[in-house]
């Protein structure tokens, strides 16, 4: 958020494609697996900066009346590449080798990084007045504001754990006998469709009207997948997540932007961000032992649960929230 402040979200974003390009490229002549963990840290780097300073160009050009729909369109763009990539990546890993897949992956980041360069520095700042001269000058490293809205997301991130890890192990462990990856693309299908829809609503009926519905479904979707042995539950699972997720996300973005200033935007969506990071990729440390147990149904067991938590949460601190105010 500082860096973004500081320097403009265009420069940021470059740097953080930069990075990717690079330690993607880095998979490919690793001479064991341990040194996965080292380019891994380093790739995280630009998988954390990049999408926060896209976000707060979004953030920053969205007029405040239509700021959901504007985050969903955001959504989308996350959503359309989570429709195709998954099951192409199996294919050419499967088909030819894990080497061309990261070449690809490369290539298409760079693409995205000359994209960036026609986009104007200047528009996609904060504009700077007389009046916020002083309240622009900093930004805080945490945003506390922020932080309500980041426990929520937490909850359906944390979902993200056993589904983005443990998809394939379900699929054989049950014998579906389906692609794992085609899970991602209906989530990410019916997460675009419902993305058009959800950002108006947020902006029209309040943040509520989308997030707790969202978080709903994501849970019922977790507790589908727990008990799939059928491919018509597990594609089902993932209808619903890709509905609950698409209407979570234009809700709980636009919340953080709505509860910052606009100096803290940069920091309060990065702030967001850690609830993916510790979520999604940290949760498996979570999920991992509770499969090695129960087996790895229960880890959607767990999950689907933690959704079900959030929802409680986010009504009652939500209420709070209005009392106080």
């Amino acid at each position: 958020g500082k860096w973004i402040l500081k320097s403009g979200p265009k420069r940021v974003i470059m740097f953080g494609i930069l990075i990717f390009v690079g330690t993607t490229v880095l998979y490919i002549p690793l001479p064991s697996e341990w040194w996965i963990v080292p380019v891994r840290m380093a790739q995280g780097v630009g998988l954390a900066i990049a999408p926060v300073a896209t976000s707060t160009v979004v953030a920053n050009l969205a007029p405040e009346s239509r700021r959901g729909e504007g985050m969903s369109y955001m959504g989308n763009s996350i959503s359309i590449a989570q429709l195709y990539a998954p099951p192409i990546g199996f294919f050419i890993a499967d088909s030819f080798s894990f080497s061309l897949a990261f070449i690809i992956a490369s290539a298409v980041a760079l693409v995205s990084f000359f994209v960036c360069l026609t986009m104007s520095d200047s528009r996609t700042r904060m504009p700077i007045t007389p009046q916020n001269e002083n309240e622009m000058s900093d930004a805080p490293f945490i945003s506390r504001a922020a932080i309500f809205p980041t426990l929520i997301f937490l909850t359906y991130a944390f979902t993200m754990a056993p589904v983005s890890t443990f998809l394939p192990m379900l699929s054989d462990v049950r014998e579906l006998g389906v692609n794992p990856g085609f899970y991602f693309t209906i989530l990410s299908g019916m997460t675009m469709l419902t993305t058009l829809l959800s950002g108006r609503i947020a902006d029209k009926f309040g943040r509520s009207a989308v997030i707790i519905p969202g978080l709903t479904l994501v849970s019922v979707a977790m507790f589908m997948l727990s008990g799939s042995f059928t491919s018509g539950m597990f594609f089902g699972a993932a209808f619903f997540h890709g509905v609950g997720y698409g209407l979570i996300y234009p809700g709980i973005n636009s919340l953080v932007i709505d509860r910052v200033p606009a100096n803290e935007r940069g920091s309060a969506i990065g702030t967001l961000q850690q609830a993916w990071d510790i979520g999604a990729s940290g949760g498996n440390f979570i999920v991992g032992p509770i499969i090695g147990a129960l087996g790895v149904g229960s880890a959607f067991v767990v999950v689907g649960a933690g959704a079900a938590t959030g929802v409680v949460g986010f009504i009652t601190g939500n209420r709070k929230s209005k009392n106080f105010s």
